[in-house]
């Protein structure tokens, strides 16, 4: 029971000869696999320009090759090592939000070297193994009241989706202001502002990717991804940095581009010199810096990179495992495969920072790949394997515009929002709390004030009503010990909150 509880002990009886991977148990085959983890590629396949583009702006355009190399490189490591300790149909990569905060947040924000940023994301993972083994992971999480969690997904999202729309980097439709902090990137038309053709073609690539998320078509963001970058690269190769419409960086072309003297203004437009090169990682792998491990801004790094990934990995195999069917009819999860899973995503954590990238987790986007039948490791191996292939073209992921990579960072950020859907913003107890992690991330450009801020909230109010719960003769630390049991949940704090026992008081009255 200890073994098994810690998480030093899993569930191999998947590797055996007459059901391997136990598909004829869970009905599935391996057609049936190989297709399910195709299709969950094709929706996680968005990571390798889109995470190299926001890494390359904390880590230099130079690095960008790297990057797209050590994203392909560790998605494949970590998904084929995922789907063989834990056989859960699970697709893994770096995290979105995660790397936004390794590069906005540490790196550009907080003034950390980048090198420094992947020590930092290496301690992390390996923090996630030795709790991983110890069985604390859960406890750790316990210490997030539910409301925050579910303010902490929406509250990534709304940061990611700044982040991609602003005009550093993003679509480029918001700039800083010094009065109201951030403006509309006037005007719009082409005629008055050199970049609102990029611009346009970014409203163009996010329309077609939203429809093709409506029609339901596997792999929507990769192909509005494909279709904004082949925009960009047939007016490249047409008109050459000298005269094209598309010069980057934003703010910085317009004379450039109307003198025809491009490219001594550092002016530039996205398109392929080659197609296939051999991935080689010639910067990013290996590149630690360990000489200010002994300062407080580098372990609270490391303590909020951790932390995320505590929770993003949780959510994603809550989320996935009870759509596919993999839960008990008490709807809980098998220990031996869900301690190999968190142990996966922790090793691919370091192997990721060893790489050159930032944190690594399960993508939620592989429930594309269960709703299409996937149901074992087979479909995490051949996510991976997709994800091998992939990194010999480099680059051409590499010289993906902003134009087309930005739209989806925008639509990424919208989905990840559906975490409070379901949210009981009428409970003050549990929605204010919520709401304060939700918009500080944004606010604050920093995911980790976001949490305390929440975190901090709750606990204020909830030392606060233990006078009125004492009063009214409840259990004045109900919450916290709900906090700290197998069955908390929001609706179940919910329940707990003052305003029910308020209303059912009032409701006995009446009668």
């Amino acid at each position: 029971w200890v073994l098994e509880n810690t998480g030093v002990k899993g569930n191999m009886d998947h590797f055996n000869r007459e059901d391997p991977f136990w598909m004829k148990r869970k009905g599935t085959t391996p057609w049936t696999e190989i297709r399910a983890g195709t299709v969950t590629f094709l929706t996680m396949a968005y990571i390798m320009p889109v995470n190299a583009f926001l890494m390359s702006a904390a880590m230099g355009e130079e690095n960008r090759k790297d990057l797209v190399i050590a994203t392909g490189a560790v998605s494949c490591i970590a998904s084929v090592m995922g789907g063989l300790l834990s056989n859960f149909p699970f697709g893994l990569a770096p995290g979105m939000g995660l790397n936004a905060y390794f590069a906005f947040n540490l790196v550009l924000g907080e003034g950390m070297p980048w090198q420094e940023a992947l020590t930092a994301v290496f301690f992390s993972g390996i923090f996630f193994v030795v709790l991983t083994l110890v069985g604390l992971r859960t406890f750790m999480l316990r210490f997030v009241p539910p409301g925050v969690q579910h303010g902490l997904g929406a509250g990534i999202g709304l940061f990611l989706a700044f982040i991609g729309v602003q005009i550093d980097q993003g679509m480029g439709f918001i700039k800083g202001d010094p009065v109201t902090l951030v403006a509309l990137n006037t005007p719009l038309s082409v005629s008055g502002n050199y970049d609102a053709s990029k611009m346009w073609i970014s409203v163009l690539v996010l329309t077609v990717t939203v429809l093709l998320m409506a029609m339901n078509v596997r792999g929507a963001p990769l192909l509005g991804i494909v279709f904004g970058t082949l925009i960009g690269w047939s007016e490249c190769w047409a008109r050459g940095n000298e005269e094209s419409i598309f010069l980057y960086p934003f703010g910085a072309c317009s004379g450039a581009a109307s003198s025809g003297n491009a490219t001594n203004a550092d002016c530039y437009c996205y398109a392929p010199r080659a197609v296939v090169q051999g991935p080689v990682i010639e910067a990013t792998a290996g590149a630690f810096s360990f000489i200010n491990l002994n300062t407080q801004q580098f372990w609270i790094a490391v303590l909020t990179l951790f932390y995320n990934d505590v929770i993003s990995c949780a959510g994603t195999i809550i989320a996935v495992t009870e759509k596919a069917k993999i839960r008990d009819k008490k709807g809980n999860m098998p220990k031996g495969n869900t301690n190999m899973a968190f142990l996966a995503d922790a090793l691919g954590t370091v192997v990721g920072s060893c790489l050159g990238t930032s944190t690594v987790t399960s993508y939620v986007e592989s429930a594309a790949g269960v709703v299409d039948g996937g149901r074992t490791g087979l479909t995490a191996i051949v996510v991976g394997v997709w994800f091998a292939i992939s990194i010999f073209f480099a680059p051409l992921f590499s010289e993906i515009p902003y134009m087309a990579s930005s739209p989806i960072i925008a639509v990424v950020g919208a989905m990840m929002c559906t975490s409070i859907q379901n949210f009981n913003w009428g409970d003050v107890e549990e929605s204010i709390p919520a709401f304060a992690t939700l918009v500080m991330i944004p606010l604050t450009y920093n995911i980790a004030y976001g949490i305390i801020a929440g975190v901090c909230l709750w606990l204020f109010i909830q030392v606060g009503l233990v006078p009125f719960r004492f009063f009214k003769k409840v259990d004045p630390f109900i919450k916290f010990k709900l906090l700290f049991s197998d069955e908390v949940s929001h609706d179940v704090m919910c329940s707990a909150s003052c305003a029910n026992f308020i209303s059912a008081t009032l409701a006995v009255k009446e009668k």
